[in-house]
């Protein structure tokens, strides 16, 4: 008969192994800000050094506090308790990992009611244990009122304390400049958790504030949901194993249609074009943004999809069935719902194309009256070109002799193939492109076009305004700034 060996990992091992599961700053925080929701607290206060003497970084909630026992299980790798259905974790292994993946020195101070109990991780002291034991040090209370942040939790009827210190991933990745490290670190984490807790942050019915530095954090919309022009189709409803995942299609509005503060809303310019695909939550909480899984055509450049958003609700209790992760950052799509999923990221996915390109102009029909045309190349790519049949240039061309013309036109195809696609995309994906004209552009068009009207007037037995009727249907002169002046030259010419 086998017998029973009982068969215990070594601490440091197993610590140190921990530390490299994947967890990165933004991550390790929110997984922190997690148990501070799960504790009920209606404020969480993260502070990072403003200068090299304190080296810690605190974040205390005013959430339940929990008793010594409670706290001592809590630090307990793999912590054994009963996740109830609004939990945000779910392993045990959330509190104690995230913060180690960061630092050496883990410490956690709660306060429930008139009870205060400390422990405190030391990975320098698990590793030179030379019994290898896995020994939690419980500070006295002369240890605890000397620990960072200590006297606001002090001056709370309850509430829990969370301490990194010893950050010697950090030490290693920026050089020994420990705080500036945390200092870039925190400004994307800034933005994680206005992502991840946004639900939570705009939450009116039951505030929730994160402050970093005493500064309130503002929560993001990924799908802009009071923007008149977002366009949300209705929640379907999915049932697996008697619990019901909710899946809610948005399309944004097009980038046109954004002012800066809706750009800023959505978490920036950069947040428009690369958060695009599912956000699946759980519990309120943002888990996984910003991916098709594989679902869209790849086929299809990202920027035509960059307005599709999927939005996925599913509860705790189906995590197994989604491969969620101990960070919260991965997960794959059940079987269950995969014919389903493609079906609506087909339909997202058409009309984040449809709105893309909608407000584009050019036809692969030739157009006189536009003086960029496009047609298919050989390979049926789209190509770009001046028309050099168009009527701004015919009307140009014939001031000059047979000769000058077909040079002009050689030229003109020379700048046709020299069109900076690449620059012009940035460009328009950064909103850093100039759509008006500038004054000494806008001048000369003017004038080419009062010239041009001369020119017609004195070809073809017309009046005034037929000319200008002519005239103004082709560009550049079409632009109805552009036309209202040459038409009140000419008035003012004939008076």
């Amino acid at each position: 008969m086998a017998v029973k060996i009982e068969n215990m990992p070594s601490p440091s091992v197993l610590m140190n192994s921990m530390r490299s599961i994947g967890y990165t700053f933004k991550t390790a925080l929110a997984d922190i800000v997690d148990n501070s929701i799960s504790a009920c607290a209606k404020n969480v206060y993260i502070e990072i050094p403003i200068n090299d003497d304190d080296l810690n970084v605190t974040i205390l909630d005013d959430g339940k506090g929990m008793s010594r026992d409670d706290l001592f299980n809590a630090m307990k790798y793999g912590s054994d308790r009963e996740y109830s259905s609004s939990d945000l974790g779910r392993f045990g292994l959330g509190l104690k990992s995230a913060s180690l993946s960061q630092c050496r020195v883990l410490t956690v101070i709660s306060k429930n009611n008139t009870e205060i109990s400390a422990f405190q991780w030391d990975l320098d002291s698990i590793i030179n244990d030379p019994e290898k034991r896995w020994q939690c040090l419980e500070l006295e209370y002369e240890e605890i009122v000397s620990v960072p942040c200590f006297e606001k939790l002090s001056k709370m009827s309850m509430g829990t304390l969370v301490v990194w210190q010893n950050f010697d991933i950090a030490y290693k990745k920026n050089s020994g400049r420990v705080r500036e490290y945390l200092s870039d670190e925190m400004a994307e984490a800034e933005k994680h958790l206005r992502l991840v807790f946004h639900r939570f942050l705009a939450n009116k019915f039951r505030p929730f504030k994160i402050y970093v530095n005493n500064d309130a954090l503002e929560p993001f919309d990924p799908f802009l949901e009071d923007h008149p022009k977002t366009d949300s189709k209705k929640i379907s409803e999915i049932t697996i194993e008697g619990e019901t995942i909710k899946i809610q299609p948005f399309i944004l509005p097009h980038m046109t249609d954004l002012s800066d503060k809706d750009i800023n809303k959505l978490g920036g310019i950069d947040a428009l074009r690369n958060d695009q695909g599912f956000y699946i939550y759980r519990n309120d909480r943002l888990i996984i943004y910003g991916k098709w899984f594989r679902l869209s055509s790849s086929s299809v450049s990202p920027e035509l999809l960059k307005y599709g958003r999927i939005k996925v609700d599913i509860p705790n209790s189906l995590d197994e069935i989604w491969d969620i992760d101990i960070k919260k950052q991965n997960a794959t799509i059940p079987r269950q719902i995969l014919n389903y999923l493609k079906k609506a990221v087909r339909d997202v996915c058409c009309r984040s194309k449809e709105k893309t390109t909608k407000r584009t102009h050019l036809t692969l029909e030739r157009d006189d009256n536009k003086i960029w045309n496009k047609s298919l190349s050989l390979n049926q790519k789209e190509r770009f070109f001046i028309n050099k049949e168009a009527a701004f240039i015919k009307r140009f061309l014939d001031e000059f002799d047979d000769s000058d013309k077909r040079k002009i036109l050689n030229f003109i195809d020379i700048i046709s193939t020299t069109l900076p696609f690449d620059d012009i995309y940035n460009a328009i994906c950064n909103k850093n492109n100039a759509t008006g004209i500038e004054d000494e552009q806008f001048e000369a068009i003017v004038l080419e076009g009062v010239s041009q009207f001369r020119m017609i007037k004195g070809i073809i037995q017309k009046s005034d305004e037929e000319v200008f009727a002519l005239l103004t249907q082709s560009e550049p002169f079409n632009n109805e700034r552009i036309s209202n002046r040459i038409k009140e030259i000419i008035t003012n010419e004939n008076t």
